[in-house]
């Protein structure tokens, strides 16, 4: 019996002695892996700090792209890049958030080109009409935002849209309507002969209206606008050849049933009404 307990008590301390031994084999190696990963991690720091300040990687040109309202000194100033700054150090972030603070600015990309170059590429913003708000001025742009009010020295030739009382209002479809029109009256040849479009008007009642160069006013109501705008030409064109396309001339299309010519200082029917695409003068 007592053989027995003696071989049992070293089977258990042979296990025990195994079992450290096999501990500690697995803390070594967890303490190498340990030690391991800093020296990495301090060499990692070290190659980073040396890259941040080498010379080798010192902004030597910063090349703006996409400009057009805006100039690079602009761009330049709110970037707030330091001279000889190194390429690697610069916040990417917050020079995009410095240079969108323009309002001409609606995206910009901030890159890098090793070694030496910084590169800004801007969207601008495309103004495509102006808004009158009382006695105040803004630019509106393609997407039919508002975002810039027009400062005195601003150079301005665009459209007018007038008729609304608040910035606001904007959100409402009769203006995303005068938008519409604008680019459609400005960007196509095929209504070339109202010439170029200076105000249309909105009316929330009553609808848009279209005052051009040429000195024609088209009150074309709430619906069908181009179909509306279509009928003006053969009309136009009619007038003419009777002398009596000069002056002032208000085209009123607010009924699709028929056209109601008015020259300025004078307002005259016909004794018969044509039905279709007929016209009273």
């Amino acid at each position: 019996m007592t053989a027995r307990l003696k071989k049992s008590y070293e089977a258990k301390r042979y296990r025990l002695v195994r079992r450290f031994g096999e501990v500690c084999v697995d803390l070594f190696r967890a303490l190498g892996l340990i030690l391991l990963a800093a020296v990495l991690c301090c060499a990692f720091i070290y190659v980073y700090c040396l890259l941040l300040s080498a010379t080798y990687f010192s902004i030597k040109e910063t090349d703006v792209r996409g400009l057009k309202e805006l100039t690079q000194k602009d761009i330049l100033t709110l970037a707030e890049v330091k001279p000889a700054q190194n390429l690697l150090a610069i916040n990417k972030k917050a020079i995009a958030k410095r240079v969108a603070e323009n309002p001409w600015v609606k995206n910009i990309y901030v890159g890098r080109e090793l070694p030496d170059r910084l590169v800004l590429e801007l969207r601008e913003r495309q103004p495509l009409t102006l808004l009158q708000i009382k006695n105040d001025f803004y630019l509106v742009d393609t997407e039919g935002d508002v975002f810039k009010k027009v400062n005195e020295g601003d150079e301005t030739d665009l459209p007018v849209i007038t008729g609304l009382d608040a910035v606001g209002k904007t959100k409402e479809p009769y203006f995303s309507s005068a938008l519409k029109l604008v680019a459609t009256l400005q960007n196509t040849r095929k209504y070339g002969y109202l010439g170029s479009v200076s105000e249309v008007n909105i009316n929330e009642i009553f609808g848009l209206s279209v005052l051009t160069e040429r000195g024609f006013y088209l009150r074309l109501g709430t619906d069908g606008l181009e179909s509306k705008l279509g009928k003006v030409k053969a009309v136009m064109a009619d007038l003419e050849k009777k002398g009596m396309l000069k002056g002032l001339i208000c085209f009123d299309l607010t009924d699709n049933s028929k056209i109601t010519v008015q020259r300025k200082g004078a307002f005259v029917r016909n004794q018969t009404e044509t039905k279709g695409n007929g016209y009273r003068i």
